[in-house]
């Protein structure tokens, strides 16, 4: 009797072990308007191509000249390789390109924050994710 609730008990924490991870990664829709999109056209200025979510910020010049700073959320380095946009190879910091975006649903204070769903460089669009 003990035996089978030892294992029971084994089993359960298994299962929870597996699920935590799942459950405390959010979908787009939790942070971003994934019903709109719009293209952004800017400098960009760092990429940080880190697990999970790669972040690319990008400096946007409005049609009266001021500056805005995007920050953008975008997939994993392997889940971009897969999209065939090879980061470490194609793009260039200090280069301009336009990037299709979702916004946030509250932008963090000093940027604008949305999430990358696919970016043009060179004539060629590179679908990201489609939501």
């Amino acid at each position: 009797m003990v035996k089978k609730i030892v294992i029971a008990s084994a089993a359960v924490l298994a299962l929870l072990m597996i699920g935590a991870p799942a459950m405390a990664h959010h979908s787009a829709n939790a942070e971003f308007n994934t019903q709109e999109q719009f293209t952004i056209t800017g400098v960009l200025t760092k990429v940080e191509n880190v697990n999970p979510h790669s972040w690319w910020y990008v400096d946007v010049k409005g049609p009266d000249g001021k500056m805005t700073s995007w920050k953008l959320e975008s997939l994993s380095p392997s889940g971009l390789i897969r999209q065939g946009l090879k980061v470490k190879t194609e793009l260039k910091i200090g280069d301009t390109y336009s990037y299709r975006i979702s916004p946030a649903w509250k932008d963090p204070e000093g940027a604008k924050l949305g999430f990358m769903r696919a970016i043009t460089m060179n004539g060629k669009e590179y679908i990201v994710v489609e939501l």
